[in-house]
């Protein structure tokens, strides 16, 4: 039962997706191992939408260490849970709630064991840059405690690289590459542990650094944004990114410029705008509020989840009630089909 909630739920924010993004493109999956101890670790460039994207695209049941600042009421808490959330503390959380961490890891423990699937962010922030921040010890320290109580257990560890070609403008395109799993024991020594875990962090980091764009000179980050994107580079191909990373010095750094090309959708843009009047109107007033501004899509994600298809079904209830359910039904088709034109056609700049 449990899992078909979790599927139902996954079956909707894949609809939520859709709708947010121009494109979704997928690679990788056949290295996603079917069964077994897994752990997805991922960059993590754009908050809430990072999270639903891994296990949209698998067949996987994941698991998902999240934040524990998110399970604040105690019915937020037991609908995060039922889709698989386990909240974790940081330091920020305050000191006195680290020791719960104890409790989320042999949880983490008990998952592997029974060879579920867990996601990890090991950058342990989320981001705007085109680069791999240095990780964070937890994933190892999870896949460690799990050795030291069950020795025999194999754990894979499966990177994944995910792109934006705009993190913040809308509709932004995404990639997610599936590298090929690392095979977590051999790093680790479970009776005289190196508790400094260099050689699975350095692997890890190295595999997702070949995943997504990864800028090594942070000084000079902004500088080599500007570069790429004059060249016209498509951020959503990070193996020839960073291609052009190797051998930016020696590029003439001469704009190309991209010929204009007529959007012949653009009359249903403005109608699509229109008919949204109201659902825009509030994501006028809420988008000046947002204070961490990698949280813009996730907020954009909301609404079109929630206010949107709301607005619609109540302009489509009072069209059938004056006119026909018929009619109200037509304008229900009309909506769902100048969104899907609007996100697929609009024009985005990184």
């Amino acid at each position: 039962m449990k899992y078909l909630w979790y599927n139902i739920v996954k079956s909707i924010v894949k609809v939520g997706l859709f709708f947010t993004h121009k494109k979704i493109k997928v690679f990788g999956t056949e290295n996603i191992p079917k069964e077994g101890a897994i752990i997805f670790i991922g960059n993590h460039q754009n908050a809430l939408i990072d999270a639903i994207l891994i296990p949209t695209t698998t067949s996987r049941n994941i698991h998902f260490l999240t934040r524990a600042s998110v399970f604040k009421t105690k019915i937020v808490d037991k609908i995060l849970r039922s889709l698989n959330l386990i909240p974790v503390y940081r330091l920020r959380d305050g000191k006195e709630n680290m020791e719960k961490n104890i409790a989320v890891f042999n949880q983490c423990f008990e998952y592997l064991k029974a060879k579920k699937a867990i996601q990890i962010f090991a950058e342990g922030e989320h981001h705007l840059f085109r680069r791999i921040l240095p990780l964070k010890k937890g994933f190892a320290r999870i896949i460690l405690g799990t050795l030291q109580k069950y020795p025999d257990l194999e754990i894979k560890i499966v990177p994944v690289g995910i792109n934006y070609d705009s993190h913040l403008n809308f509709p932004s395109s995404v990639s997610i590459y599936y590298g090929k799993p690392i095979l977590a024991n051999p790093y680790f020594n479970v009776e005289n542990p190196d508790i400094t875990f260099k050689h699975i962090i350095n692997k890890v980091s190295s595999e997702l650094k070949q995943l997504t764009t990864h800028i090594e000179d942070v000084k000079k980050h902004d500088e080599i944004i500007k570069k790429l994107t004059d060249l016209n580079i498509d951020f959503l191909n990070p193996i020839e990114t960073n291609n052009t990373l190797k051998n930016l010095s020696s590029i003439i750094p001469t704009k190309k410029v991209k010929k204009e090309k007529i959007n012949w959708f653009t009359p249903i843009h403005i109608l699509t705008k229109i008919n949204s009047f109201f659902p825009l109107l509030i994501w006028r007033y809420l988008q000046p509020k947002i204070k961490d501004i990698i949280f813009t899509n996730t907020y954009r994600f909301a609404l079109i989840m929630t206010v949107f298809p709301l607005f619609y079904t109540i302009q489509a209830g009072i069209i059938s009630v004056i006119f026909n359910y018929k009619y109200g039904l037509a304008y229900l088709l009309f909506c769902i089909i100048t969104g899907i034109i609007t996100t697929k056609t609009t024009t985005v700049t990184p």
